[in-house]
């Protein structure tokens, strides 16, 4: 397997160093000026001299073509520096370090309740096969695959932040923390912090719980239809037994699968839930990037991102061969 590994590592590294060269170019290459978007947004009444824009452009290394400007990226990344933001005057490492705990909180409480409530839905779903509650489930699971986050935030604003407004359930409108949040005390702070991710990490749930549930249910109907099931049912094994033991083991391949991609969907969040619930996290910080053309941070995110991806494959991949004795990587 460590030979496996090695050759793994090699050719993501390859891939890493194309995604970037292209992701570079590309950026550069979008319309707008990263100076320009700053002088637009500073004060009418004073006024950058043309030696000034000069001289921050050759800081900002505008001047050199994209490719000269990306192996200067590159010459500073094996350095372990990932440059400064344009725009918030810090190095790009502390920048995304200050967003990455607003995200993981929203992320990883969502996928925690997502695997605990998709794998006894979809196990219950599978036993239930064509009853009332199983068609009932589905139908339900179908319609929150179906409904659009933004949609759901919305209604779920409206509903919690207006309607219910001076109740016990009125919850904040948006916001990771209340104004008076350092003042607070633990417990104090930790309901705060917990009414105002209520919203967000339901809109982030839903979705997903809905796909797994019927991921689960899609692939464990594969499997107990298969001839070893049907074997072990005439030995007179139990049914739960052959749904946990014989079934669902066999389904953990495709959801280690999954559960790998789900990797970098950690750290990157969501630009359009972010926006809504103005939560300051990874998927906001990346849409105030490419709204004010930040290079530095928006190259930062995305090797994190691709990193993140090509982590999570290999990791699913290795795990194959303890989910299941017949993979082998020798």
């Amino acid at each position: 397997m460590s030979s496996y590994i090695i050759r793994r590592i090699l050719l993501g590294l390859l891939t890493l160093l194309l995604i970037t060269f292209f992701v570079y170019g590309l950026l550069r290459l979008m319309p707008g000026d990263p100076l320009l978007v700053r002088l637009e947004m500073m004060d009418p009444g004073k006024h950058m001299l043309p030696e000034d824009i000069t001289r921050m452009r050759e800081m900002y290394g505008l001047n050199d073509p994209w490719y000269i400007s990306y192996f200067k990226w590159l010459g500073k990344l094996l350095h372990g520096d990932l440059g400064e933001s344009f725009t918030q005057h810090a190095a790009v490492a502390h920048v995304i370090r200050e967003r990455i705990g607003a995200t993981l909180l929203l992320t990883l409480s969502s996928l925690i309740i997502s695997y605990l409530l998709a794998i006894p839905l979809g196990l219950y779903a599978t036993a239930r096969n064509g009853r009332w509650d199983e068609r009932t489930i589905s139908v339900l699971l179908y319609m929150l695959y179906s409904l659009p986050s933004f949609v759901a935030a919305l209604a779920l604003q409206v509903l919690f932040a207006v309607q219910l407004h001076g109740t016990a359930f009125e919850l904040p409108l948006f916001g990771m923390t209340g104004d008076h949040f350092n003042q607070m005390s633990f417990g104090g702070k930790f309901l705060d912090l917990f009414k105002h991710a209520v919203l967000p990490v339901a809109c982030f749930t839903y979705g997903t719980l809905a796909y797994y549930s019927r991921f689960i249910l899609a692939n464990m109907q594969e499997v107990i239809r298969q001839d070893y099931i049907r074997t072990a049912r005439a030995k007179g094994v139990g049914y739960w037994r052959i749904l946990f033991h014989h079934a669902f083991r066999n389904t953990m391949i495709p959801l280690v699968t999954l559960i790998g991609l789900e990797l970098p969907a950690l750290l990157s969040g969501s630009i359009i839930l972010e926006q809504i619930f103005g939560w300051p996290g990874m998927g906001k910080l990346f849409f105030e990037s490419i709204r004010m053309r930040d290079y530095p941070t928006l190259m930062g995110l995305i090797l994190m991102f691709s990193v993140l991806t090509l982590v999570g494959q290999l990791l699913a991949d290795i795990c194959y061969a303890f989910v299941d004795p017949r993979v082998s990587y020798e």
